[in-house]
């Protein structure tokens, strides 16, 4: 028999208020009549991929066992917690492990974070992984540092212990083997603020004049803002006398939406005139209109400008020899930090205009500065 994807549920058996074997983010679950859930979630899972060509009659049987238990008043949730769920969960691969570790995590992370970081990064990384048992943490160690930068492995460990201490702690498996295995990885101590010089700037600057996202790379050099936090940029959000812009949102390009800053709070940019004149030079739309759109009148793709706009002209410059390496967009926030620590601002000034902490501007940019001139006495 086979069984339809979520939402639609086939019945173990056909009587009304029985319970359902679905299809659910790649595994069975099974859900519970109302009267016997109560104030629980309806719905168990058991661990078991729909991938699996033995996992359907193993979810059946289970489904049955607790019918069976429902009809004679002997079914218990905590038992089934306590005692059924682990003897399953104990066949989970580390992948299985880590998607139902991300359902559990995403009420509680940012969007972004939990579709670019949780379901991106670190479950390409373990799909990557030739060893998938829970029980094989040296291998899997390994693997990862001989194949991944240290800073990368250290937090790859860190993010598996915790999806394994989760399972400890639901009962699912006895001990975490992962527990301290992140300790004796070395990660280099180093700086990876990279700003262009102020030579590097001038010649982007120069390469991007007169093309349509000039006022764009302008604007990111002169504001510090993230390339999110400029692509989701509105009329509405620039002073109608162009003397700040307010930083309330970025654009999220992989689910196509926009969301509060990283931070999450609001800030003001003060523009200087320069920048002022930058904004008065562009053609004021409708408050809600973006302020930098792609060629096509769209909002920027960041992916594509990159591909398509920034790589090319940067590796241009470096074949001419005025670009010594390539950075990306993003780092044109680094650079507007680094100009405006030079200027004379204080961290807590630069913070609150570029919405990072002090701290951060302390502890990343304020040794990055190209300048340092010994006070006379």
């Amino acid at each position: 028999m086979s069984v339809p994807d979520y939402p639609v549920a086939t019945m173990v058996k056909a009587k009304p208020g029985t319970i359902g074997l679905e299809k659910y983010r790649g595994n069975y679950r099974i859900r519970l009549p109302r009267a016997i859930a109560g104030g629980s979630s309806r719905y168990l899972s058991t661990g078991l991929s729909v991938d699996d060509p033995n996992s359907y009659k193993q979810a059946q049987r289970l489904a049955w066992d607790i019918e069976d238990k429902i009809d004679n008043g002997s079914f218990n949730l905590s038992d089934y917690k306590a005692t059924l769920k682990p003897q399953l969960i104990a066949q989970l691969s580390l992948s299985e492990l880590w998607l139902l570790f991300c359902e559990y995590k995403k009420p509680t992370l940012a969007i972004s974070t939990y579709h670019k970081i949780y379901q991106g990064t670190w479950r390409r990384l373990i799909a990557d992984i030739p060893y998938s048992s829970l029980n094989d943490a040296e291998l899997i160690k390994e693997w990862i540092v001989k194949n991944k930068p240290s800073w990368t492995a250290k937090q790859a460990i860190i993010h598996i212990s915790a999806a394994m201490d989760w399972a400890v702690s639901q009962g699912m498996i006895g001990t975490n083997k992962f527990s301290g295995l992140s300790k004796d990885i070395k990660v280099p101590k180093g700086n990876f603020i990279d700003p262009f010089t102020t030579s590097e700037m001038t010649a982007i600057l120069q390469i991007f004049q007169g093309d349509h996202y000039e006022a764009f790379v302008h604007f990111l050099f002169l504001t510090g803002c993230r390339t999110g936090e400029a692509i989701a940029l509105q009329w509405k959000q620039v002073a109608l006398d162009y003397s700040y812009v307010t930083i309330n949102a970025t654009y999220y390009l992989e689910l196509k939406i926009r969301k509060p800053p990283k931070n999450k709070k609001s800030r003001k940019v003060p523009c200087n005139p320069q920048l002022s004149r930058l904004l008065q030079g562009l053609v004021r739309g409708n408050p809600t209109d973006h302020v930098f759109v792609s060629l096509q009148g769209c909002i920027v793709n960041s992916h594509n400008f990159l591909l398509h706009q920034w790589r090319p002209n940067i590796n241009q410059l470096i074949d001419q020899g005025l670009v010594d390496r390539y950075r990306p967009a993003y780092n044109t926030r680094h650079t507007a930090i680094t100009r405006m620590l030079e200027s004379g601002l204080t961290a807590a000034e630069v913070a609150r205009v570029v919405g990072n902490s002090p701290r951060v501007i302390t502890e990343h940019y304020a040794g990055v500065s190209r300048f340092t001139v010994l006070p006379e006495i």
